[in-house]
């Protein structure tokens, strides 16, 4: 939870995205290429039962074999949580309704995918405790230098905000101050922020994801945090505190870990980077 007195709270998670590289969710780029975020994206959350991870990442190496195998059309990444509850997420970015559907459709028409996908599907279905899944929209004038290779990444570290019902202005204000901020005193951070427009809770939920090379991202964050409250000053975050107790209910950061076995990525990616990507 965000209280009163926790300025420093969400001062560290936005400081925590400086010097890391922009998120991505457009599994389709391809290897090399530096791009912004899709215009929305779509995101599975799976929670697994107890000790059922290897099962689970077997079934879906099978999947995405298959797709692969068949040249599916529709790309996406999955990554293994590192920290909070035992989930697997899979995210995929598109740039139109109509393009989701016809994805959707074209996966559909393979007859002998689909079979394979609705097998494994039932079987995994034993190995989960819950799945839910929703589509959230990109927001750029709440995002600040965005642009990446994906294909390099092997982490990635995200925020969940729940907003105040009715708050979502003073929210928005806050995070384009904090922006400002950066902008002046830290110059190369760079984060996304994506908000929930279907699935539970899409009426106060934020996302702020950041993809990283490797974990040694995390101590560099550390120490950006420190250089952003000495840059900005006490009565600065005091502002920030006070926009944060209006407007911030609670937030949640966790790390993940890409999944090459569990992820349908683009075959640039396979051929760039084979010792990864390629991995069973």
């Amino acid at each position: 939870k965000i209280g009163s007195g926790s300025i420093i709270s969400l001062c560290v998670v936005l400081a925590g995205l400086v010097l890391s590289p922009a998120p991505h969710a457009r599994a389709q780029q391809k290897a090399g290429e530096v791009s912004s975020p899709s215009k929305y994206l779509f995101l599975n959350n799976v929670t697994l039962k107890p000790g059922q991870s290897s099962a689970y990442a077997k079934l879906e190496g099978e999947e995405t074999a298959a797709m692969r195998a068949a040249k599916a059309p529709s790309h996406y990444l999955g990554l293994w949580s590192i920290t909070g509850s035992s989930h697997v997420l899979f995210l995929h970015g598109f740039d139109s309704f109509a393009d989701l559907q016809k994805e959707h459709d074209d996966t559909a028409a393979m007859t002998n995918l689909e079979e394979t996908l609705r097998a494994d599907n039932a079987q995994e279905g034993q190995l989960e405790a819950d799945r839910h899944s929703s589509i959230y929209s990109y927001e750029k004038d709440l995002s600040l230098n965005v642009a990446v290779d994906l294909s390099k990444m092997r982490f990635m570290r995200i925020i969940l905000f729940h907003v105040r019902t009715g708050h979502d202005e003073e929210f928005e204000h806050l995070v384009k101050q904090i922006a400002k901020a950066y902008q002046s005193s830290i110059p190369e951070a760079r984060w996304a922020m994506f908000q929930k427009m279907y699935g539970q809770g899409s009426d106060n939920t934020y996302i702020l994801v950041t993809p990283m090379e490797s974990l040694g991202v995390v101590d560099a964050m550390q120490m950006s945090g420190k250089k952003f409250r000495d840059s900005v000053g006490e009565d600065q975050l005091a502002l920030f505190r006070k926009d944060m107790a209006a407007s911030i209910e609670s937030s949640e950061t966790d790390l993940f870990a890409f999944g090459p076995s569990i992820s349908y990525a683009p075959d640039s990616w396979v051929t760039s980077s084979p010792d990864f990507w390629g991995k069973k």
